[in-house]
This record gives structure tokens, C-alpha cells and sequence, in this order.
């Protein structure tokens, strides 16, 4: 189970004291200053910068559920939150508790100005990208360091394959076409496969340290379908450059 952080239990404080609540409503809504209708699509906002190596379905529940334990500690809230058998709230956890001290008198806007940074309030922008990133994590697997066939070492890097921003800037620079064998979904499947592509990242480690330097969507993103993508990741510790796998197809 990853680790909450204290950036992220602030999140969860946020969405649960300053959720929207209405008489016409049963439940609160995110908060007005977010500007979406739906939680999930509130919690998604502050994937990229939190996600702690969580897929988006798994950061999803794991903020809801955050949030949940602050509900019933905050008066406002709007919902009943986790409580014990007596009906008190349960007790926080001890950073979680840190969080609620800090910020629990704070406004709306002081409390924002702790967080903005954790967000992307651009999401709503590419809603298809995130669907279809959803469905790729569902059955990917963690790439790891390794080499390429010709010996080089490489570190895939499956932190850019999940960004949604970056996987969104890598398709308007490369398109939809599989840069090694120039499927296209779209003139295959029709209206369902318009827009869908996968993202690879590959960077190789640095001689003395092995470090990660930051990501080019450009040089160090391209676009490839399903097919290749599992091609390039066959072997374990070994991933195929571009190049490689291209010359293997007849």
C-alpha cells in the first residue's frame, strides 16, 4: 500500500471541508473553485503531482477514502463520514490528525493556496486521454531497468507513460500512428478507436548515477500501438529500442 503523504492528506482535507453542499442536493458536490460536477474527476485533478505510483483507478479510491475519514470530523462536510460503532468519528491517524490542527480554522483560500500547486485544473481538456490512460493501466505491468538487445542499459519509465499531461503533449507532437509499425486505431476500428494510441517512454541511465533527468515529450516520448508497446516490453529486464523492434518485423 503506498504511503499517504502529508500533500496528499491535505487534498483529502480540502475536498472534504469545502465540498458544496445544497438543499437540493443529497450529497456535496467538489468545490465550486474546481469547476467539475463529478468527484472523480476532482480527485483526477491532483493525480499527476500525487499519484505515488498509483494507477488513476487506485489514487481515485484512495483519496476518496482519505477524504472520508476527515468527513466526519468536519462539521460542514455535508456527509456522515467513517465513524466508529458509538457513532463518533473514528480517530485520525497521526499525520492525518497534524493536517486537521493546521488547517481546520484555515478558509477556503488559505488552505487553496497550500494545495494549488498539487492540481491541474486543465484536466476537463483531455477527458479521453485519462479514459483511455485508465484502460491501459488496467493491464500493464511495471517496467523495470534493463537493457536493450543490443546491450545498452535503459531505465523504462512508467511514471511519463502514466502522466496524463504528458501522454496528452506526446500525442499532439507524434499524432495517432504507431511510430514502429504505423497502425492507426482510428482507420482500423472506425469512430471507437479515434484518438487512442499508447505512450513509451525511453531514457537511458546516465554512466555514473542512473538518475532520471526531466522528460521531453518530444525526444524522449513517442507514440506506439498495444500491439508493439508489449513487444518492446516482452522479456524481462530487456526493452527493445525503437529501432530493434522495427527490424524485426517481416
Amino acid at each position: 500500500m503506498e504511503k499517504r503523504t502529508k500533500e496528499f492528506l491535505q487534498v483529502s482535507f480540502y475536498l472534504s471541508k469545502f465540498g458544496e453542499s445544497s438543499e437540493h442536493d443529497k450529497y456535496p458536490s467538489p468545490p465550486k473553485r474546481l469547476k467539475v460536477e463529478k468527484w472523480n474527476e476532482a480527485y483526477r485533478m491532483f493525480y499527476e503531482k500525487l499519484s505515488g505510483g498509483r494507477n488513476i483507478l487506485a489514487f481515485e479510491r484512495s483519496l476518496k477514502n482519505a477524504r472520508d475519514a476527515f468527513d466526519s470530523h468536519s462539521q460542514n462536510s455535508g456527509r456522515i463520514g467513517w465513524r466508529a460503532k458509538n457513532r463518533k468519528p473514528n480517530p485520525l491517524g497521526k499525520e492525518a490528525q497534524i493536517v486537521f490542527d493546521k488547517f481546520g480554522n484555515l478558509t477556503e483560500e488559505e488552505v487553496w493556496n497550500q494545495i494549488r500547486y498539487y492540481s491541474d485544473l486543465r484536466i476537463n481538456e483531455y477527458k479521453q486521454v485519462i479514459e483511455d490512460l485508465i484502460s491501459v493501466q488496467e493491464s500493464e505491468e511495471e517496467y523495470k531497468k534493463g537493457k536493450t538487445e543490443g546491450g545498452q542499459k535503459v531505465f523504462t519509465s512508467s511514471k511519463y507513460e502514466r502522466s496524463p499531461s504528458a501522454r496528452n503533449n506526446a500525442i499532439k507532437i507524434h499524432g495517432l500512428k504507431c511510430k514502429v509499425c504505423g497502425f492507426d486505431f482510428k482507420e482500423v476500428y472506425g469512430e471507437w478507436g479515434e484518438g487512442f494510441i499508447e505512450v513509451h517512454h525511453l531514457q537511458a541511465l546516465a554512466d555514473n548515477q542512473g538518475e532520471e533527468i526531466e522528460t521531453n515529450p518530444e525526444t524522449d516520448l513517442i507514440v506506439v500501438c498495444a500491439n508493439c508497446h508489449r513487444m518492446l516490453h516482452r522479456k524481462k529486464g530487456m526493452t527493445l529500442t525503437i529501432e530493434e523492434l522495427k527490424e524485426k518485423i517481416f
